[in-house]
């Protein structure tokens, strides 16, 4: 969880490294406008959320889309260098929701990123071409798709909003469902979405800590009663050594309180985004403010647990991602 990224901060002030601020417009968290937006012969869902990292030559988007049929989490990734990479059937970007991807591609077009993403569907060979492109103001991104196979050639064009304290603001009239609030969307994650229970074993391979060293070895424990969520971590190894914290979160919009690296007090607070799990933490370090945001999602067979998680401080603004598999 944000432990990682307190261990780094204290790193990086015994260190004395520079920070790395992200300055790409595409970075954030973004709310489809489906009125504004051209699904062409595609069914539009319902709603969608995305949050995308741009840090240095790494491209991350994580979604959740909810359609009539229910909710769908997707994470894309890449490395920014116009290289095509063959993807192995154990890559965690192997399967997209329903589809399984066998190669990808990303490069820059002046402010946009594209990523080209070739998959096998009903053995066909599709090819989708996604070019993210935020607006000089940042409050809007654009999200174009061209999807090319023997029997289908469609475009869609997909527009999103900035996310911040106006999305509370109600919705105009023929203005798309609002999501749910963390009571309703914990029962409905009770009556039957993803359950985070379990032993999770981080595989160190298929992570990614951007600036920080791996631990030797990380095991979480959670606890999924809704809506209480509890969270033993039991690291060893590391910058920081081997440590033991447990976290006490409750998705119903209730603040909880936990102690973090060097004793600091963390605030949490937690809510369900259809079946990914989303902590926004604060703390401090040195007198500044620290904000983290911690996103938990499992892959389609259970298997999985991916945890992206970004911290913005005065230092700089830092990203990793933690993949565990299931004991």
């Amino acid at each position: 969880m944000h432990r990682k990224f307190l261990a780094l901060l204290f790193s990086l002030a015994l260190l004395a490294l520079p920070s790395r601020a992200q300055d790409s417009k595409l970075n954030g968290t973004w709310k489809l406008d489906v009125a504004k937006s051209n699904f062409g012969q595609f069914p539009p869902p319902t709603s969608e959320t995305d949050t995308i990292t741009v840090s240095g030559s790494e491209f991350k988007q994580q979604f959740t889309s909810v359609t009539a049929r229910g909710s769908q989490n997707g994470l894309r990734s890449c490395t920014i260098d116009g290289k095509e990479v063959d993807l192995t059937p154990d890559d965690p970007r192997v399967q997209l929701g329903a589809i399984k991807l066998s190669k990808m591609q990303c490069s820059w077009e002046g402010k946009s990123v594209v990523f080209l993403e070739t998959a096998n569907f009903n053995g066909d060979v599709l090819t989708d071409k996604l070019t993210f492109t935020p607006s000089d103001d940042g409050k809007t991104m654009t999200m174009a798709s061209h999807i090319t196979s023997a029997t289908m050639n469609g475009d869609r064009t997909l527009v999103y909003d900035a996310a911040d304290s106006s999305a509370a603001a109600a919705p105009t009239a023929g203005a798309a469902p609002m999501a749910a609030t963390p009571g309703t969307a914990a029962m409905i994650h009770a009556g039957g979405a993803s359950n985070l229970s379990g032993t999770w074993k981080l595989n160190i391979p298929k992570s990614d800590f951007g600036q920080m060293s791996p631990p030797a070895s990380q095991t979480d424990t959670i606890e999924d009663s809704e809506p209480s969520i509890k969270i033993v971590e039991d690291q060893k190894g590391g910058m920081m050594g081997d440590f033991n914290i447990t976290t006490n979160l409750s998705t119903d919009g209730k603040e909880t309180t936990s102690t973090g690296m060097g004793g600091s007090e963390v605030k949490s607070t937690a809510h369900w985004e259809g079946s990914t799990l989303v902590v926004n933490s604060t703390t401090s370090f040195q007198g500044s403010d620290v904000k983290i945001k911690d996103s938990y999602s499992l892959s389609p067979d259970g298997n999985t647990l991916t945890e992206m998680a970004h911290v913005e401080t005065g230092m700089g603004n830092f990203d990793s991602t933690s993949v565990f598999d299931k004991q």
